[in-house]
């Protein structure tokens, strides 16, 4: 047994153990005067180019789902199933006063009933909402380059406050994702509320919202809204529903968060369909882009990626100059990113256009030392011109 702990003790020795630590983002405490104390913020930011503008979630109950969400927000955007995103988790202080509704009256039923009579203070949403609208989207649009394209998530109770800010404050957000909120309204009230979905002014918005196998008022109160929804057909609103019911009230989270989000992001991406690959130019691409912008109000920019996988996408079908025009255009696009000439110089090299490959890696490489990227890279950069000067010579 000595020897064979001497023998152990030798080899791990040989190989010594290094620690680091990893993260995933930030922790910031923003003081809200409208709320009057300190508001715990999660951040993270998916790693962009300078010029790279990110789209936005606030994420209800941030501690509690801060982990899973910005996990899944990794792996969609990794797979190309949305674009890049950043997570805001706002801590929970205080559930009942910030995300259930004001009681008007006298309740409609029990739940509104148990909830006045056990938290008196509960009902300032609007206060609530107001903090994030003036308070925390201005910090972190100041501190990001950000889109006005904002998502909110809740669960549960923050369900219902993202219906409430859908009902009540539409030009806040972009899109929704309601997992089983709870059924907080009569039907009075539901009825009324879809109402106000109906506007021709409001905004161009998407909505997922589910339930898991609760039952009771988490599934009566989703299905009486959807019924009326249906029924009144709201202006500018798409919306869709899935219901888990194998799943608990806590199990239903993580399917929720991995159809909705490919649900309400799907419609930012540009789909490459063998036709397009094969017939398209890079218009196409930016039409897509162009109509998004009109439906939202806002310029939406084609990402990096969209440019690179539909020039990769043409030169599979041998359109080496349709590929060669939107790798330029994508060079246009984001003139400070070598990246972007790397790509334009590959697919130069495709079409036969050696110097100009030869010139664009060049190109690359100035930018990458100017902006000193790491030993890697350059020597990739540099493998790639000596490969292009090699053909020129040819």
């Amino acid at each position: 047994m000595r020897c064979l702990v001497i023998v152990l003790f030798v080899v791990l020795a040989a190989f010594p153990v290094t620690a680091s630590e990893i993260s995933i983002g930030k922790k910031v405490v923003l003081h809200s005067d409208l709320i009057g104390e300190d508001r715990p913020i999660w951040i993270y930011t998916p790693q962009h180019e300078d010029d790279e503008r990110l789209y936005v979630i606030y994420l209800l109950d941030g501690a509690e789902h801060f982990h899973t969400v910005t996990g899944v927000v990794k792996s969609l955007t990794d797979d190309g199933l949305m674009p890049k995103t950043m997570v805001v988790g706002i801590e929970t202080t205080s559930r009942p006063r910030d995300y259930l509704p004001k009681v008007v009256g006298q309740p409609q039923n029990d739940l509104q009933a148990f909830i006045s009579t056990k938290w008196p203070n509960s009902g300032q949403t609007d206060n609530f909402l107001n903090f994030i609208r003036t308070e925390l989207i201005p910090y972190i649009d100041k501190g990001y380059p950000t889109y006005p394209h904002r998502t909110l998530i809740g669960h549960s109770n923050a369900g219902t406050l993202a219906l409430y800010s859908l009902f009540n404050q539409p030009d806040l957000f972009t899109n929704y994702l309601a997992m089983s909120p709870q059924g907080w309204w009569s039907h009075a009230e539901t009825l009324s509320n879809v109402e106000k979905l109906a506007g021709a002014k409001r905004p161009y918005q998407h909505l997922f919202i589910s339930v898991g196998g609760e039952g009771g008022r988490f599934y009566s109160g989703t299905l009486d809204l959807l019924s009326a929804m249906e029924q009144n057909k709201p202006s500018k609103l798409v919306w869709t529903y899935q219901q888990y019911p194998s799943r608990s009230h806590m199990g239903g989270i993580l399917p929720a968060l991995l159809d909705g989000l490919e649900y309400l992001y799907s419609i930012l991406n540009f789909s490459i369909t063998p036709e397009i690959a094969k017939y398209a130019d890079v218009s196409a691409l930016t039409q897509h882009y162009a109509d998004l912008s009109k439906n939202y109000g806002f310029v939406i920019a084609p990402s990096v990626g969209s440019y690179v996988e539909f020039a990769e996408a043409q030169a599979e079908q041998q359109r080496h100059t349709a590929a060669v025009s939107t790798s330029q255009a994508l060079v246009k696009a984001y003139p400070n990113l070598p990246y972007a000439h790397m790509i334009l110089g590959q697919r130069l090299l495709a079409a036969g256009q050696i110097n100009e490959a030869v010139a664009s890696f060049d190109k690359a490489l100035t930018l990458g030392k100017a902006q000193k990227l790491n030993d890697q890279v350059l020597d990739a950069l540099t493998d790639m011109r000596k490969k292009a000067a090699e053909h020129a010579k040819r």
